[in-house]
């Protein structure tokens, strides 16, 4: 008999043990979770001068009005190709993700990806370069 009362307490403890764990761990995900997620707001409860696009800054997008930070970048960025140059712009300057300046251009992603590429890859020649031929 004792050696059966000794068993059910340690399978008692280990089984309490496992519940403690387990609520712990559950605990946890459910903070986690609460976290993570966002308060929502219904459009219906937002005012409508918070949704006017009428207040959003312009880019501009001449080149004169660019300031670079050194002559030489302003000179190879002038070098670039008209595509290119667009690319850039549009990334950088009017912030836009690939897929809008693809709209944009009327073109697929891949080619923004491959026009940004080429266009930091000249750049970075064009810089070098001239930083070669200064020394």
């Amino acid at each position: 008999m004792y050696g059966k009362s000794t068993e059910r307490d340690e399978l008692r403890a280990r089984f309490t043990k496992w519940m403690q764990v387990l609520a712990y761990r559950t605990r946890r995900k459910y903070l986690a979770a609460c976290v993570n997620r966002a308060d929502k707001i219904s459009l219906e409860d937002v005012s409508e001068e918070f949704l006017s696009v009428d207040d959003l800054p312009t880019v501009s997008v001449a080149e004169e009005d660019f300031e670079f930070e050194g002559e030489a970048l302003a000179k190879a960025f002038a070098r670039l190709p008209e595509k290119k140059k667009q690319v850039l712009i549009m990334l950088f300057v009017q912030q836009m993700d690939s897929e809008e300046a693809a709209r944009e251009l009327g073109c697929d992603v891949h080619n923004i990806y491959k026009h940004h590429s080429l266009a930091l890859k000249q750049l970075r020649e064009a810089l070098q370069g001239g930083a070669l031929n200064e020394q």
